[in-house]
């Protein structure tokens, strides 16, 4: 959470050179662009005047400056000679669908700008995109994507003696390194920018790289320092009454808090920012103040109050992003409401209908009430038939639900017994007589076939391990699973997080077992198909349950044409589950990563 809101702090930075902090004067500006755009006749003039007002509500009010933007692009021709101010907009509006969390899409509203600038030869602004692409992967954990553009902004700004982008170019550098746990690297970065803000007198770019300092702190766990630094840049917004620093940084401070256990000060903090955020309408840091409010309190062990949060935090982001959708829903309930209140009227005529016939009927011929009597044991005793195939088909049907439950939990009960017996004699016959062969033929003095022998000798033992895990047996269910995370670490480029609770003689050795090949297996689909660059593993013992988190920033893929062709696999984990009695979630999206949830009672 830190991360994210430092990033986009960062990059609300680059953009922000172009804004005024001066309110009162922005909206005299507004309303004259206003004023022409009423008057404007022909579209490159009216998307100019649009852009500008664009540009002006970027921070403000985003929703509105997006709507803006966008109706500016389509007013400029396809051919236009307004290659610049085309660019311009693009870098706007990318700039605000990474503040909305459109990753996918900001990236790509960078690529069109950069499209653009390279027509006009518009290095400088080129150097700028490069800038905030490399932030926008920072925010997907692509590090080494994001140290190139780096590099290739600062080149161009080298060359063109940019000093201020420079100082920006090497503070987000400093993070990245940061970020990579290379601290060294880092502080080098970090203190080359405060260099090159002090020559320029930049205040703002001086209490900017305090903020990475202080995440950069945080990460190492240096709380002290942190609480420090944050606190200046605070002190920096009161001190220049800037309301939005004093929103951000004030709602950092509070996470630095929580980060070292001092939860009055951090609810202190928590409040103090959202309060000012309240305030001044900045919904999108209302939604996150709610949010971390309600981590603090629950850390507190203040749940009521933890709960009331996250219910306003749910409230304010509903209200920013399910407007139409709420509209829709408006819309649909007046439809239903009105034929269901036709249909009420005919359902009532007819039965009117019906009655007056019946009663004719009754006077006309009495024995029809006995044709009726008869009609109605007969639809009876159809009824009742009915009522007694459905239970018995039912009933079969379960019954057959637990015989194939049954077989698939027996199946994998004798898969694992063979995979144990295979293991021992991989183990004890094959394994001992290939020792012996790599003992004979060291004596024997010929090198190849000794290092042939053990190669081989080590392939049997790799393949005995992977049809048994014997880490289960000797270390434990916990020094098993970081056992299977260190090999996956050590003999692959991805990045891991792991939080794992020492679980050890909580579950039944079977419920042991079956933990572990679901972990592994989610692992090795990780490995073998996700092409992410970064896992999180979260293992965290309750007091009743072990709730566990594997997740990743892979590709992803579609879960629902996944559930209805599900592989071997995907089959085989969601069974163990069930077996162990565990409630599983599978969460995956297209380049949006996939997460496995899994909860165990105990």
């Amino acid at each position: 959470m830190v991360k994210k809101i430092i990033l986009s702090l960062l990059l609300f930075f680059c953009l922000g050179t172009m804004l005024s902090f001066a309110q009162q004067e922005k909206d005299t500006v507004i309303l004259n662009l206003e004023r022409e755009l009423k008057e404007a006749k022909i579209d490159t003039v009216k998307a100019d005047i649009l852009f500008n007002i664009g540009s002006r509500l970027f921070g403000r009010d985003n929703p509105r400056a997006k709507n803006l933007l966008n109706e500016a692009v389509d007013l400029l021709p396809e051919a236009s000679l307004n290659n610049g101010l085309r660019g311009q907009i693009y870098q706007y509006l990318a700039a605000i669908n990474n503040d909305q969390g459109n990753y996918p899409i900001a990236m790509t509203q960078f690529i069109k700008a950069k499209e653009q600038f390279d027509i006009t030869n518009d290095s400088l602004r080129i150097a700028n995109l490069h800038h905030n692409m490399a932030i926008l992967h920072n925010f997907q954990g692509n590090f080494e994507l994001a140290k190139e553009n780096l590099f290739k902004s600062i080149h161009i700004n080298t060359i063109y003696k940019d000093t201020i982008s420079l100082a920006h170019n090497y503070n987000t550098l400093g993070e990245d390194y940061g970020m990579t746990k290379k601290p060294d690297s880092a502080l080098f970065y970090f203190d080359k920018s405060k260099k090159l803000f002090a020559a320029l007198n930049d205040q703002r770019g001086l209490n900017n790289v305090k903020a990475q300092l202080a995440k950069f702190y945080l990460g190492l766990g240096d709380y002290k320092k942190s609480i420090a630094l944050f606190k200046e840049c605070v002190d920096f917004g009161v001190k220049n009454e800037i309301p939005i620093y004093q929103i951000i940084y004030s709602n950092k401070l509070a996470w630095a808090y929580k980060e070292a256990k001092d939860y009055k000060n951090a609810l202190k903090y928590c409040k103090q920012s959202l309060d000012l955020a309240l305030k001044n309408q900045h919904r999108q840091w209302i939604f996150n103040g709610y949010l971390q409010k309600s981590e603090i309190e629950e850390a507190i062990g203040n749940y009521k109050d933890a709960y009331a949060s996250a219910k306003l935090h749910k409230i304010y982001s509903d209200s920013i992003f399910n407007k139409k959708n709420i509209r829709k829903i408006k819309e649909l309930e007046l439809t239903y409401a009105f034929k269901k209140q036709k249909l009420k009227d005919s359902l009532l005529f007819a039965k009117e209908k019906e009655f007056a016939e019946v009663e004719i009927e009754n006077l006309s011929i009495k024995n029809k009430v006995k044709n009726q009597w008869l009609l109605f044991g007969g639809l009876g005793l159809l009824t009742l038939f009915l009522i007694i195939y459905l239970v018995r088909s039912r009933k079969f049907a379960i019954s057959k639900k637990k015989l194939q439950e049954q077989f698939s939990q027996d199946l994998i009960n004798g898969q694992e017994e063979e995979r144990s017996r295979l293991a021992r004699e991989l183990h004890d016959s094959v394994g001992q007589k290939l020792m012996l062969l790599s003992k004979t033929t060291k004596n024997l003095g010929n090198e190849n076939a000794e290092q042939l022998a053990s190669s081989t000798l080590e392939e049997v033992r790799t393949i005995s391990r992977g049809l048994h895990p014997s880490n289960l047996e000797r270390l434990g269910l916990t020094e098993a699973v970081n056992a299977l995370v260190y090999d996956i670490n050590a003999n692959t480029d991805l990045f891991f997080t792991e939080e794992i609770d020492n679980i050890d003689n909580t579950l039944s050795k079977e419920a042991e077992l079956h933990l572990y090949r679901i972990i592994q297996e989610s692992l090795s689909n990780i490995v073998k198909h996700s092409e992410a660059k970064a896992v999180k593993m979260e293992i965290q013992k309750k007091e009743n349950s072990i709730n566990i988190l594997v997740s990743d920033n892979g590709k992803g893929f579609d879960i629902e044409s996944k559930y209805k062709n599900m592989s071997l696999g995907l089959k085989t984990l969601f069974e163990r589950a069930r077996i162990i009695g565990a409630y599983i979630n599978l969460v995956s999206n297209h380049n949006q990563g996939t997460k496995l949830i899994l909860e165990i009672d105990y």
